[in-house]
């Protein structure tokens, strides 16, 4: 197995990108619903019992860490796989860890999204590869299993 080199630039400009999106479009989204249906800071509680609301934070935050794998792969301009599935697995670490800060999120939510986060990074980072070698289809993909 061939040793990969980590382009440190690549991997922080995806971590920036993907927790900041995340960060901000929670902002919007949280501070939409609770305005529209008048939620007091006292009731935030029932902004996690909220099933439909949970399930477009996890899509959203999917994508970001999406955008975030396709990031780290365009900046490292090789490697795109692997760059992108650090993203997601630093994702899952972050996830981890609020997992515990925040009980009031029901476990079907922390499941899906240590579920997906890795697979969603890595889908980022294949639109990266793809993109990448369309505007370059002269240049020999290599001989490994892998692409990259």
């Amino acid at each position: 197995m061939e040793k990969k080199n980590v382009h440190f630039g690549g991997v922080l400009a995806g971590i920036l990108v993907d927790q900041v999106t995340s960060f901000v479009s929670s902002l919007l989204i949280g501070t939409i619903y609770i305005t529209s249906n008048h939620i007091s800071p006292s009731e935030i509680s029932k902004v996690y019992a909220n099933t439909p609301i949970l399930a477009i934070y996890l899509l959203v935050g999917l994508f970001c860490t999406g955008l975030g794998g396709y990031v780290s792969a365009s900046v490292a301009k090789r490697d795109a796989y692997f760059h992108a599935s650090i993203i997601g697995v630093v994702g899952a670490a972050i996830g981890f860890y609020y997992s515990f800060a925040n009980a009031e999120v029901p476990l079907w939510y922390h499941l899906i999204g240590f579920v997906a986060v890795i697979p969603a990074a890595l889908l980022g980072g294949h639109a990266a590869y793809v993109k990448r070698r369309r505007a370059n289809p002269d240049k020999p993909s290599g001989s490994g299993p892998k692409p990259d």
